[in-house]
């Protein structure tokens, strides 16, 4: 049980800090602090065959915005989310998380969750073993086997798999599911660690055009339930519209321009924006 002793303001109090609210990022909200603001300043990376992945790459996400990663195949904009989740190292330049110093930092310690194109389930677990996985390599293989915790673990599972309603296929083997289903559970799997910092990565990318249109509506709603800053990569300049709070721009390794999505096109300071987004509106 949680007992608020006067020194905790009452937005905390409206979570469930027991399972599913993200301590950290709630923490921000309620003293003004940036815990959750992603910072890149000057990041590059050339890969060792002279590829250049980014170049010179400034950004700045603020604490709970969700900002859109849009641009061509190629542009860059997996090499940036694997530079901010310690999946590459830049090669100049600083990648902060909450005011931290992260070049250095191994991602197991960096509190980003990262969702790829395609679900990398455990085909041989259920969808609650999937679901829970991540809660178990955080808090530690013994302690997993209190009751205490397990309690706690079937709550939060619960609670996940009914906001992304999958909570009639908890017992389903990940091999059974369909495309949709599947990036459902790899979605809350990310989400159940109340990560400070989410990235998804082509989230909705190889799905059919209709349950693509679906997911694009119903991520939004998730926002309230699960607090984190989100970078959201995607080659669909008509899906960056719809999920981005801003909008960056990729081309060529190079950030071309960063705005909102009602005035990306209108305010326009380069050809290649303007023509990409031409038929969006």
């Amino acid at each position: 049980m949680f007992i608020n002793q006067g020194n905790f303001p009452p937005i905390l109090l409206q979570h469930n800090l027991t399972s599913l609210g993200n301590f950290r990022y709630l923490i921000s909200i309620a003293f003004g602090e940036d815990m959750a603001e992603i910072v890149l300043a000057g990041v590059g990376k050339v890969y060792e065959n002279g590829a250049i992945g980014l170049r010179d790459c400034d950004l700045t996400v603020t604490s709970g915005e969700w900002l859109a990663l849009v641009g061509p195949s190629g542009c860059g904009k997996t090499t940036t989310l694997r530079l901010i989740a310690g999946l590459e190292k830049p090669t100049a330049g600083t990648i902060r998380i909450g005011g931290s110093l992260m070049n250095q930092v191994p991602p197991a310690q960096r509190e980003v969750a990262m969702v790829f194109q395609r679900p990398a389930l455990f085909p041989n677990k259920t969808v609650r073993g999937n679901l829970a996985f991540g809660l178990r390599m955080q808090r530690g293989f013994l302690r997993c086997l209190t009751p205490e915790y397990q309690a706690r673990e079937d709550h939060a599972v619960r609670e996940v798999a009914s906001c992304l309603r999958i909570d009639h296929l908890l017992e389903r083997m990940a091999r059974e599911l369909s495309g949709g289903e599947q990036q459902r559970v790899a979605l809350g799997r990310a989400l159940i660690r109340g990560a400070a910092v989410g990235l998804l990565d082509e989230p909705l990318g190889h799905l059919d055009a209709p349950l693509r249109l679906k997911l694009r509506r119903e991520l939004p709603l998730l926002r309230s339930r699960f607090p984190a800053t989100m970078i959201i990569v995607t080659h669909d300049p008509a899906e960056a519209l719809a999920l981005g709070d801003r909008i960056a721009v990729l081309h060529e390794g190079k950030v071309l321009q960063i705005a909102r999505p009602d005035r990306i096109r209108q305010e326009a300071r380069h050809a290649f924006v303007a023509e990409f987004f031409q038929d969006s509106f």
